[in-house]
């Protein structure tokens, strides 16, 4: 396994987990004995320094991805590519059984100011969607003061912008926007790790004691994007012999990639100078080590170059 960092996978239980992504991917075994499996929301791969994954096996077996990532910095690139004082990028594998909150989170600018840690962008790749189904994505106010008078209102419908899904869509978020996944979607969350999320409209739930969610609308506020603006990505396709990798993003934030074999084999140049993977389907190998649905796992700067072989797909990004 040398040049490869495989990853124990970490887990996250929220009010809109039930169960489903752990049942999809057979990771039950792996769930820590004090959590509980009908909570599990999302897989996660990163490299944060409080919840950071484990390396599994290798020179490395049993160090967190932070502790490799500031002990020998060179498997993930030379002084000036390392922008961050931990991994800039992370991944998580999600299904929601009830709508997410509206909610926004913070800008680098502002995060480092007044929390003392980085911003978070995101991008969502979808592996199952319902039909016909969609995101919240963004907002209709042109200014401020128009924002407030929506919320003023209570103007919801009004104010939030939908935009449209479906299996193997992608959306990038920047920093800033009002963004809400809805039942019954599984993707994948690239984004810049934080741990902090500002919850704007929570659709007036309320809980078995009829109590509303606490809402974070004034620090929304001071984050969020006027007016907003979606980002147009555009996509490029490339082969390595029958390996098809599709450019989903490059920007300033992270760059995610899509690389996926029908029993086949190709080799694939390296695009950027490590890569976090995450196999969405199938079995088969990458330079010969056995990988299945629902490995994690980093190819290190050793690595200038790979086999896939098999019937696989891997999502991969780089921040």
């Amino acid at each position: 396994m040398n040049g490869y960092l495989f990853l124990k996978p970490g887990f996250a239980a929220s009010i809109w987990g039930n169960g489903t992504v752990l049942e999809k991917y057979h990771l039950e075994r792996e769930l820590p004995a004090d959590m509980d499996a009908d909570t599990v929301c999302a897989i996660s791969f990163s490299g944060f320094p409080d919840s950071a994954n484990m390396i599994a096996g290798g020179d490395y077996h049993d160090m967190t991805l932070h502790q490799v990532y500031t002990d020998y910095p060179q498997l993930f690139g030379s002084r000036e590519q390392l922008r961050w004082e931990y991994l800039p990028v992370s991944m998580g594998i999600c299904h929601a059984c009830a709508d997410l909150s509206v909610q926004v989170h913070p800008t680098e600018e502002y995060a480092l100011k007044n929390l003392g840690f980085h911003g978070k962008s995101e991008s969502w790749y979808f592996i199952e969607t319902r039909e016909n189904g969609d995101i919240v994505l963004g907002h209709n106010a042109r200014t401020m003061d128009e924002l407030k008078q929506y919320i003023a209102a209570g103007d919801w419908s009004g104010l939030l912008k939908r935009a449209p899904i479906k299996p193997e869509g992608f959306y990038s978020i920047e920093a800033g926007t009002l963004h809400a996944i809805q039942e019954g979607t599984m993707f994948i969350e690239v984004c810049n790790p934080s741990p902090v999320t500002y919850r704007f409209y929570d659709y007036d739930r309320t809980d078995e004691n009829g109590n509303k969610r606490e809402l974070n609308i004034e620090k929304a506020l001071d984050n969020v994007l006027i007016p907003f603006e979606p980002i147009a990505e555009a996509t490029r396709i490339a082969h390595y012999g029958e390996v098809e990798c599709i450019t989903y993003t490059e920007n300033h934030n992270f760059s995610v990639f899509r690389y996926q074999v029908k029993c086949g084999y190709g080799k694939v140049t390296m695009p950027k100078p490590y890569l976090m993977c995450f196999v969405i389907r199938g079995t088969g190998s990458i330079d010969k080590i056995e990988i299945k649905a629902g490995d994690g796992f980093i190819i290190s700067t050793q690595i200038k170059e790979f086999e896939l072989n098999g019937d696989l797909t891997i999502l991969a990004c780089h921040g």
